[in-house]
């Protein structure tokens, strides 16, 4: 049922992480899985196929986009105990999309939205390319771990800051916060009015029995100033298919989006995206357990020849998400990480500069492929730093 794909299998799929470069660069970047996608989302896709339904959707109480929103609602409550109103959920075609639009609307031109680096480039990207600021608070390692500074954060919430920018679990250190971390922050979004925008696609990849709980979840007092982002893309290896979801945590709060920018801006899932997505949602778990056994294993490998072969790359064991975050500043590297092992080991990860001012010596690395694939990444990585070693 679960399959890791083979790099001639990758090739072939002909997504932008395999095609995009050398034949001879092994990708750790974008983040999707190398692995096949589960069964349950291809006979939903090939059904619509047979059927042909390759018409308008329905909008009725019966069509695609009603099915989408009760999948959703349901995977909320049978996941995390958590209750959702339909009523106030936006299908749109793909996160980035639905940041931006949230920024676009919540604020206004040279304002300014909190993130916390290093960050999801395409937060980052969301902010400039609608001209607000980015008002960005450093994470610090603290005990071993990558941490909020809720200090400085209080310190940069002014007047002009109208938004905070949240991953929950973080992209790319992997951390998985508590409602006890996330109290002040969401103590500081109430006292300034601040919408929170909670990034929430890597809520199903968590690590060690660990289990993720909604931000609106803890803080439902935050509801009129809480949108959720959520999709299946991460969990089920399918962001081509175009399809996600917004779930604003009330109808006054959906009101003063709509009315800054109307959803038909925003254009609208095709059929195959909601179709996929809800076959996965309602009936993909069993591969997904099978999917996230693999990556945890993947993580244990990762780190552990991190820490075993190569210690002096600082590298913080995630607790969630499939990616890692691996600091080379301490290596003296000819140049920044990212081109120096592009270029002399031929691995193409997240390059860090694009996570936030500071991390030009990071590489983001995305260990969800096979266990043979993700060794020759890591040798090659490890050939590379003895060379410049030696140099």
């Amino acid at each position: 049922m679960f399959e890791c794909l083979n790099i001639e299998s990758l090739r072939l799929r002909a997504s932008g992480k395999w095609v995009d470069f050398d034949e001879d660069i092994v990708p750790s970047n974008p983040a999707e899985m190398d692995f096949a996608v589960a069964p349950v989302i291809l006979e939903a896709l090939q059904e619509a196929v047979d059927h042909q339904r390759f018409g308008y959707s329905s909008h009725g109480p019966h069509g695609p986009e009603a099915q989408l929103k009760k999948a959703f609602q349901d995977r909320m409550q049978r996941k995390f105990d958590w209750g959702v109103d339909t009523e106030t959920v936006l299908p749109v075609t793909n996160l980035v999309q639905a940041i931006a639009a949230t920024v676009f609307a919540f604020s206004e031109k040279g304002e300014g939205v909190s993130v916390q680096i290093p960050a999801y480039p395409m937060f980052l990207a969301a902010i400039k390319q609608t001209g607000r600021n980015a008002v960005c608070n450093a994470m610090p390692v603290v005990d071993g771990r990558y941490d909020l500074d809720i200090e400085g954060l209080k310190r940069q919430i002014t007047s002009d800051v109208k938004i905070l920018l949240l991953c929950h679990p973080h992209n790319p250190t992997g951390r998985v916060f508590s409602k006890e971390e996330l109290a002040p922050l969401a103590k500081l979004a109430q006292e300034h009015g601040l919408v929170v925008i909670s990034d929430e696609i890597h809520c199903d990849i968590l690590f060690d029995g660990r289990k993720h709980t909604p931000f609106l979840k803890m803080f439902p007092e935050l509801a009129d100033q809480t949108v959720t982002l959520q999709s299946a893309s991460k969990t089920f290896n399918i962001p081509g298919l175009g399809c996600a979801v917004m779930y604003f945590g009330s109808k006054t709060l959906m009101d003063r989006f709509s009315q800054k920018l109307p959803p038909m801006l925003l254009g609208h899932p095709g059929i195959g995206g909601m179709l996929g997505t809800i076959a996965a949602w309602e009936k993909g778990d069993v591969w997904f357990s099978e999917a996230l056994a693999q990556l945890e294993a993947n993580r244990n490998l990762f780190v552990d020849r991190f820490a075993r072969e190569m210690p002096e790359v600082g590298l913080i064991k995630p607790e969630a998400t499939y990616l890692g975050w691996a600091d080379f500043s301490t290596l003296d590297l000819p140049s920044s990480a990212f081109t120096y092992l592009r270029d002399t080991g031929r691995v193409v990860g997240g390059d860090g500069a694009n996570f936030g001012e500071g991390y030009e010596q990071f590489v983001r690395f995305n260990y969800a492929t096979s266990p043979q694939i993700l060794n020759e990444l890591i040798d090659r990585v490890f050939r590379a730093l003895k060379a410049n070693n030696k140099g």
